[in-house]
């Protein structure tokens, strides 16, 4: 496989030939090397839609996804491929979806920030709705102060709490004030604005539509088997070299490589396990590219667990574990060790942390000492009994087994449940569990920490919406340290508090953290210009395009 950091692109900028349509590309390589494993499937698909009289999707570009999107109305878009769609379809004032995780303008033309409080903006004259109405500072203001309306019952009405008042001066430009200082309220401004004069009176979209300002338009959705987008011609940063981009949801593994190697898939990102990629490279028409992201794979532990709230317990679960062996014979080598929630290439880093490399005997000697001896030495019987839950995804659950196997060695006995994602999801944010395996996916502002460790973020029946921190970690001296970094507005402070964040979780270990996983991107060798961002959004979409190397025969 390719480790690079080399998108997967051209210089060539000029117009794509016009390609063979997608059902005669299909066929051409369907009858030149499609196993007959892959047919089976693809005639048991037809098969079904007819069965159940669900049309078919359209033709286009298509990306398979190993989830589905709940829906990509930005205020109510929470799970990843919800993110990852929406971005596609509402432009933001700003986006992170580039390169470095860096704040650029989108809808915004220009940013001066006039105090910690206070930000002027002018937005672009030449941004549209997909309905071709001009995108104003109406919109703005409607999309940030209705998010805390409890008609709205929006996730993120924290966002829109911060903000004492909007003054708009005219359509392009208008002012925010905060009622206090918020270090990363420039990089929130990538939220997605909606449009008030659809919204004004319902408040939410119909089903199964939407508009937005991106440089895609919602076409069609087909509950969860695909989602359909067009490009939009009138796109403020010129119209996409895709007509058509059809996301397919295929939650089995084998279906999707099957897909992408018979043609009926033209990309999977992070939607191929890493012990999968030496198959499908093989494939002559496809081409595989890894290159670093921003991912965050950690285990999560419940601190309300009494064994798990003994830092030596956690301590020898940490030094049980072999995360290189992992990397090595799982990931294929396509994952990075983590030191805590930030990549290495993140501005506010800190490499000098505690770490635990394997250590038996040093786990077993920590589990002695916090009172969990071996009932009988070298024996079958373990010091205690934890639940590990993870999903159902076959790659995941066969890293949990291992580490099971591995904690196993230390005398600790792992039972491995899995669940699908809705129903494994509910039960972490409920505090249901001993030990978890998430990921995650986008760590670009480092006020995350927040969100995850601060102890007014630990949800409630009450509040569930109140932050991530589901392991029920209190640290008030981290609770301060967080405060003071949020409200500092100097980058070179803010990474000084942030040092220090990261030294005490690394001490603490709410979390145990695993590794940064590459993004292992799979893409039909015909694709030029696409490039692989490192939080994984499917920004490369607005410059790929498809240049045939030659129609095939029928």
């Amino acid at each position: 496989m390719t480790n690079t950091t080399k998108p997967h692109s051209t210089s060539n900028d000029a117009p794509a030939p016009s390609a063979p349509s997608t059902s005669t590309r299909r066929f051409g390589r369907a009858a030149r090397r499609l196993t007959i494993a892959a047919a089976f499937i693809a005639l048991a698909a037809l098969w079904w839609s007819w069965r159940s009289g669900q049309p078919t999707a359209p033709e286009g570009f298509t990306v398979l996804l190993d989830g589905a999107p709940k829906g990509i109305d930005p205020r109510f878009s929470t799970s990843d491929f919800s993110v990852k769609l929406s971005r596609l379809v509402f432009s933001g004032l700003v986006t992170v979806d580039n390169a470095t995780g860096d704040v650029e303008l989108d809808l915004a033309k220009d940013i001066k920030i006039v105090s910690p409080t206070h930000y002027e903006i002018t937005l672009r004259d030449d941004a549209l709705w997909h309905d071709g109405k001009p995108v104003t500072a109406a919109d703005v203001h409607y999309t940030f102060t209705t998010l805390n309306d409890p008609k709205v019952r929006s996730p993120f009405s924290g966002f829109g709490k911060r903000i004492e008042r909007i003054d708009i001066h005219d359509p392009h430009h208008f002012s925010i004030h905060l009622k206090d200082p918020h270090a990363p309220f420039l990089a929130d401004l990538a939220f997605g604005i909606v449009p008030k004069h659809l919204l004004e009176e319902s408040g939410v979209f119909p089903d199964n539509t939407a508009v937005g300002s991106g440089p895609f338009k919602l076409h069609s959705r087909q509950g969860n088997v695909w989602v359909s987008l067009e490009a939009f011609d009138q796109h403020h940063k010129g119209r996409p070299k895709l007509d058509t981009v059809v996301f397919r949801i295929m939650p089995d593994d084998n279906t999707r490589v099957l897909a992408l190697m018979g043609g009926s898939g033209q990309m999977a990102q992070n939607a191929v396990s890493p012990l999968m990629v030496p198959v499908v490279e093989r494939d002559p028409d496809l081409e595989v590219v890894s290159a670093p992201s921003f991912k965050y794979t950690y285990l999560g532990l419940n601190l309300a667990r009494e064994k798990l709230a003994d830092l030596r317990v956690r301590q020898a679960i940490a030094l049980a574990i072999d995360r290189q062996e992992i990397i090595k014979y799982k990931f294929n080598g396509t994952a990075r060790l983590a030191t805590g929630l930030l990549a290495p290439s993140h501005w506010a880093y800190n490499g000098q942390v505690e770490t635990y490399s394997r250590d038996l005997e040093r786990a077993k000697a920590l589990l002695d000492e916090a009172g969990y001896t071996d009932p009988d030495g070298d024996g079958p019987l373990p010091r205690f009994e934890i639940t590990y839950k993870t999903t159902t995804n076959k790659f995941r659950r066969a890293i949990a087994e291992l580490l099971a196997s591995q904690l196993a060695e230390v005398g600790i006995k792992v039972k491995v449940l899995a669940f699908e994602w809705g129903t494994f999801f509910t039960d972490i944010k409920s505090g249901n569990f001993d030990m978890c395996s998430l990921q995650w996916p986008s760590v670009i502002e480092p006020d995350l920490y927040t969100w995850i460790f601060h102890s007014k973020s630990i949800p409630t029946a009450e509040n569930r919406s109140a932050g991530a921190n589901r392991g029920r970690y209190v640290n008030h001296e981290l609770d301060k340290l967080l405060d003071a970094a949020r409200q500092e507005m100097d980058q070179d402070k803010r990474k000084a508090l942030y040092n220090k964040v990261q030294a005490i979780l690394a001490r603490d270990l709410p979390y145990i953290s695993l590794w940064h996983e590459d993004n292992i991107l799979v893409i039909d060798k015909d694709v030029q210009d696409y490039q692989i961002v490192p939080n994984a959004r499917f920004r490369g979409l607005e410059k790929a395009k498809v240049v045939p190397s030659g129609s095939l025969p029928l």
